[in-house]
């Protein structure tokens, strides 16, 4: 990894970075997410919570996925913005969202999770991987040594 994975919310009160490179990242469409975005889906990477550093305190709203795990969404208290996520299906890792990093560009989404729940005026990115709903084992392993590997998915 040449920099930080770096970002924060808008008003400045919580930065944060991460030393280490995303362990996998993709779209999530579920509705809990595109309530959650106000969008089609949440763009989200995951890095491990042992490289990642916060200024600032964000509140937590927490929510029973459609996958029947809970996930808690962080926000700035101040100004709103959206910046984590910590699901059970991934203890050891912090959810990022993309919008909130200070490259956003860099951000390289793997997959697209819960197409199912797909909005008909969703435009997704045909190259990317589709998952019906949340990954089996067999997919999210994939996902993992895809991005340990940093070699696109086919």
């Amino acid at each position: 990894m040449n920099e930080a994975w770096a970002g924060g919310c808008a008003c400045g009160a919580i930065r944060y970075a991460s030393a280490a490179d995303p362990a996998f990242s993709w779209n999530c469409h579920c509705r809990d997410c595109q309530r959650a975005s106000g969008s089609a889906f949440c763009a989200v990477l995951y890095v491990p919570r042992a490289a990642l550093t916060v200024h600032g305190e964000a509140t937590y709203f927490e929510v029973r996925a459609e996958s029947g795990r809970r996930v808690s969404r962080g926000f700035c208290p101040t100004c709103g913005s959206p910046l984590f996520i910590q699901a059970d299906l991934v203890p050891d890792l912090q959810g990022l969202w993309a919008a909130s990093l200070d490259e956003p560009a860099r951000f390289k989404p793997q997959a697209d999770v819960w197409v199912s729940r797909g909005q008909p005026w969703d435009c997704m990115a045909s190259p990317l991987q589709k998952i019906a709903e949340a990954p089996n084992d067999e997919e999210f392993h994939a996902l993992l040594a895809h991005a340990q590997a940093r070699v696109p998915l086919d």
